[in-house]
């Protein structure tokens, strides 16, 4: 298992289709994940620290963790089929739940845990950013190359 960062949502237009970016930075590669509105919704609030005045939901579900004396302690993308990621919560009990990979993510950005991805799925749906030039690019730029890249692509491009 390779452990990646979150590296932030994008909305693509002109579908409004929100992306999450993982990014695994020992190798440049970005893991695109096709997510609904509520969950990216979710994720960008608890990544900006903002607390509604009533739990959402995965809020709720860290709560009934919690409650029952353990705790998430990672969260693994275990594999894809056909653009759709499968993931599952890693608790602190030693039990595995089955997971969509977006709730997954939710729920590692509230509790601050690891979000691990198997090694065939990121070399299977990973993109790398490469450098044009012999020296490295500048942060700014590698951002802009990648956010070319978004712009050009359907989410019918991760398909087999």
């Amino acid at each position: 298992m390779l452990e990646l960062e979150f590296a932030g949502i994008r909305i693509q237009l002109p579908a409004n289709q929100p992306l999450l970016l993982l990014k695994y930075p020992e190798r440049n590669l970005y893991l695109p994940l096709w997510i609904g509105a509520p969950e990216a919704s979710a994720i960008a609030m608890s990544e900006q620290g903002l607390t509604p005045p009533r739990p959402m939901t995965h809020d709720l579900l860290i709560s009934v963790i919690e409650s029952m004396g353990v705790k998430l302690e990672r969260i693994e993308i275990i594999s894809v089929h056909n653009a759709v990621f499968v993931a599952e919560l890693v608790l602190s009990n030693g039990k595995r739940v089955d997971s969509r990979s977006s709730d997954a993510v939710a729920l590692a950005v509230r509790a601050q845990c690891p979000i691990m991805c198997a090694e065939h799925v990121l070399e299977e749906a990973g993109v790398a950013i490469e450098n044009e030039t012999a020296g490295e690019e500048a942060p700014e730029e590698q951002l802009r190359e990648f956010r070319e890249f978004l712009d050009n692509i359907d989410p019918e491009d991760f398909s087999s």
